[in-house]
């Protein structure tokens, strides 16, 4: 990216280094910026399908056993 600048108003060598410095700046942000879309894209159903399954912890979910036929006095 060429940019003519011409800084007037009698700003010494330091004055004039920083405000190219903050042109700079500005340039690498819009820059940067540019490259981001606008709204995120959204991912294909192909890309989703290779994503793992979420998978529940079997000790958290564990149901209790029913009471019936666990004892001798149940049978009876």
């Amino acid at each position: 990216m060429n940019l003519e600048v011409e800084i007037k108003g009698g700003a010494g060598p330091r004055e004039a280094a920083a405000i190219m410095a903050a042109l700079a700046r500005l340039a690498e942000e819009q820059s940067w910026a540019a490259g981001v879309p606008e709204i995120r894209p959204e991912q294909g159903t192909w890309v989703l399908s290779a994503r793992p399954a979420p998978v529940e912890n079997p000790f958290l979910h564990r149901h209790a056993p029913a009471a019936s036929g666990w004892s001798l006095a149940s049978e009876g």
